[in-house]
Formats: structure tokens, C-alpha cells, sequence
């Protein structure tokens, strides 16, 4: 049984933790963007269409219409995870499929997201931001257990559709308002820092925002 106290400690976790990391994955989201127009004009072109669709509301069966979009989100969250790895504890002993290898119960475990995401055989040439990996076609390629910006398992992250919503409205009214280019403090290609647990560019995000509505 939950009281009061509880719900309120929950809630402001889910706000606490999820901060740094939306604003973070939407800072790179931005950033790859900015250097490839034509999936930016790909991503405004659905927004715009998906406004007049549901009549300029902005509501929850708009967000979920952003199809595209969500590629879009899932290719930044690959190829930047907020997590470069993930911890795990063994529950039980487990045998390791066709091999003699046996994980303890008990046993620490480290998944490297970071690798994965960027592994040649499950996302060819990883370092080009390419949304179409996420098209239902190629996600339907690819095994289990190759993506995870947001953990995996009963133990996956509890935030992850109110931080896909918060991402998607954001940029949405970003940039159906603006058009977001490269400047000259702009890092291509990004560096990030060494001194963060989570991924981070080393020095930060530059990026210039032309109001729409100037350039017609």
C-alpha cells in the first residue's frame, strides 16, 4: 500500500532523473538535425501535416501519429545512450546458450550499451545517424537485446513513455518554428567528456535557431 509521501518521492524521481537526460538526448536530436536538413525538413514536413490532421491540437493521438519522429528519437538514443552501461545482478545461475559458461547467482554483470549500439553487425556503418534503422522492417531484423537507451527487461526504465512524450512535444514546438543549423562553435564531429557518468559533449551543444517564418 502506497501512501501519500510515497507517490509524491515517485513523482519527483521521475522528474529529478529524467531532466538531465531528455534535455541531453534532445540537445543531440538538435545536433544531428542541424547537419543533415534533409531529415530535419523530413521530420518538420510530419509534424506540420500531422497538425492539420488533428486540427493544430497538440495532444497525446498527435504525439503518437509522429511516427518518423520516433525513428528519429530512436536513432539518437542509439547512437548517444544516456547510459553507456548497464548493471546487473545475477538472480539465479545461468547457463550460457551452446557454451559451458555458467553466470552465478549473485554475479555482477555489465552490459555495454554503448557497444552494442554501435556494433557493425546489428547497425551498419554506426556512426551515420540513419533513421530508417528503426523502420519496422530492420527493427524486425535485428535480435533482442540490441538496443537499450532506456535499460531492458522487468527492470526497464519506468520513465520512458512520459520522456518519449516530453521529447516529442519539445521539439515539435521547436522546430515547427524554427530551422536549426550548425554555427561556428559547433564540434563536428562531437567530443564528449570524460568527466560525466552519462554521456555528455565535452563542449556542450552550439547550434543557431532561424525563426521560419524570417526565411520566406
Amino acid at each position: 500500500e502506497f501512501i501519500e509521501t510515497d507517490i509524491v518521492a515517485n513523482a519527483f524521481i521521475l522528474f529529478a532523473a529524467g531532466f538531465e537526460t531528455v534535455s541531453t538526448a534532445m540537445s543531440f536530436c538538435l545536433y544531428e538535425l542541424a547537419l543533415k536538413k534533409p531529415i530535419q525538413d523530413k521530420v518538420r514536413e510530419e509534424m506540420n501535416k500531422m497538425k492539420n490532421k488533428h486540427n493544430a491540437e497538440i495532444d497525446n493521438d498527435f504525439l503518437k501519429d509522429l511516427h518518423y519522429l520516433e525513428m528519429v528519437l530512436a536513432e539518437t538514443l542509439r547512437k548517444y545512450p544516456p547510459l553507456i552501461t548497464l548493471f546487473r545482478e545475477a538472480t539465479q545461475d545461468y547457463q550460457v546458450p551452446d557454451d559451458t559458461f555458467v553466470i552465478e547467482k549473485g554475479t555482477k554483470v555489465l552490459i555495454p550499451a554503448y557497444a552494442i549500439h554501435h556494433d557493425y553487425r546489428y547497425y551498419p556503418d554506426p556512426e551515420t545517424f540513419d533513421p530508417e534503422r528503426f523502420s519496422p522492417e530492420e527493427k524486425a531484423k535485428r535480435p533482442n537485446g540490441t538496443y537499450m537507451p532506456f535499460g531492458d527487461g522487468p527492470r526497464l526504465c519506468i520513465g520512458k513513455r512520459f520522456a518519449e512524450m516530453e521529447m516529442k512535444l519539445a521539439l515539435t514546438e521547436i522546430l515547427t518554428k524554427y530551422e536549426v543549423e550548425p554555427c561556428e562553435k559547433t564540434d563536428i564531429p562531437m567530443r564528449f567528456s570524460l568527466r560525466s557518468l552519462i554521456i555528455m559533449p565535452e563542449n556542450g551543444i552550439w547550434l543557431k535557431f532561424k525563426p521560419i517564418h524570417a526565411s520566406k
